[in-house]
């Protein structure tokens, strides 16, 4: 963080002394204009009035210095940080067309451009683009000068629909992906789901949130072999067997394959095997501390009764995919 001194309480204190004082004079002024319209004109005490009339026009004269030095200083600061392309030029690996606006992470830098906004779509990794966010990680010297930048991320937002690793994607939202030093594409990071995406055999509801992972890891060192993770929207339900599940979290492995269920809400009644399930029960698939002895096995806890502010906890059950019933572990 770059530090900035404060003003001093003397020059506070004398900023407000004047603002003061050419208020007391626009009052006073009123006042006697008044007098002078309705015929009790009577000429006021010269030297205090005249004293108080410097010290207004002073200040006011200082505050307009100031806006215009202001407004320089903000025309300065756009032409600096939000230029207009003038020209076809290709920035960050993209070809941007003439009329494109950008934000600058560095004053005069184009190829540190944090935003660019287009006159047309432009097509960049298969969706036409209408904005490019990035993230650019600066780098400074113990003097807080600039020495460097590095692109980090690049979020595109565009028109319909893409596909991107094999996902459709909402393009009208905003598609991640992670960047080279360079500023070209490493690959493909996060995005908003579309209609049409089934993964082994679950349909994924339009509004689903997706992205990549290296591995889950774990406070003990260990790293998981999740490679996607869903997020379901409020509201709307995945189905898996043969629950409906809500709020879910949903891991797949390298060939997208249901790996885990971090955690989901049943959002309806449902039978597994010959045990009902009712809404609510909180729902995990093939967790962790249950995966040794119970692969690919469903972790169920009953809901809580909202009667009584401290229930005792009902056992969960651990339940293999065709409905057995493996275990009732306590909570």
């Amino acid at each position: 963080m770059i530090p900035v001194a404060l003003p001093s309480v003397e020059a506070l204190l004398l900023i407000a002394f004047l603002f003061a004082t050419t208020f007391v004079w626009i009052v006073w002024t009123l006042g006697l204009l008044i007098r002078y319209i309705c015929g009790r004109w009577k000429r006021p005490m010269l030297l205090p009035y005249g004293l108080v009339t410097a010290i207004a026009a002073f200040t006011v004269w200082k505050t307009g210095d100031f806006y215009i030095h202001m407004r320089a200083y903000d025309r300065e600061r756009t032409a600096s940080y939000r230029p207009e392309l003038l020209a076809p030029t290709r920035l960050g690996q993209i070809d941007m067309p003439k009329g494109t606006k950008l934000e600058l992470a560095i004053a005069d830098t184009r190829d540190a451009f944090s935003r660019a906004l287009f006159p047309h779509p432009v097509r960049v990794a298969d969706i036409d683009a209408v904005e490019i966010a990035r993230y650019i990680a600066i780098k400074t010297n113990d003097n807080y000068e600039t020495i460097g930048f590095t692109p980090d991320n690049m979020r595109i937002t565009g028109n319909g629909v893409t596909t991107q690793s094999g996902w459709r994607c909402d393009a009208t939202r905003p598609v991640e992906f992670d960047l080279r030093p360079d500023g070209s594409i490493s690959a493909f990071s996060r995005c908003i789901l579309a209609n049409g995406n089934v993964v082994d055999g679950i349909t994924l509801p339009e509004g689903t949130s997706l992205r990549a992972s290296t591995g889950n890891v774990y406070i003990d060192g260990f790293v998981d072999s999740d490679r996607w993770v869903l997020g379901t929207p409020q509201g709307q339900a995945v189905r898996v067997d043969n629950f409906d599940l809500s709020d879910a979290t949903i891991a797949l492995d390298d060939e997208r394959k249901l790996y885990e269920i971090k955690g989901a809400i049943l959002s309806k009644e449902a039978m597994l095997g010959t045990r009902r399930h009712a809404s609510g029960t909180h729902v995990r698939y093939n967790s962790r501390h249950l995966r040794k002895d119970y692969p690919a096995a469903w972790l169920l806890a009953p809901p809580l009764p909202d009667v009584d502010p401290q229930p005792a906890s009902p056992a969960s059950l651990v339940q293999n995919r065709e409905g057995d019933v493996l275990a009732t572990p306590a909570d």
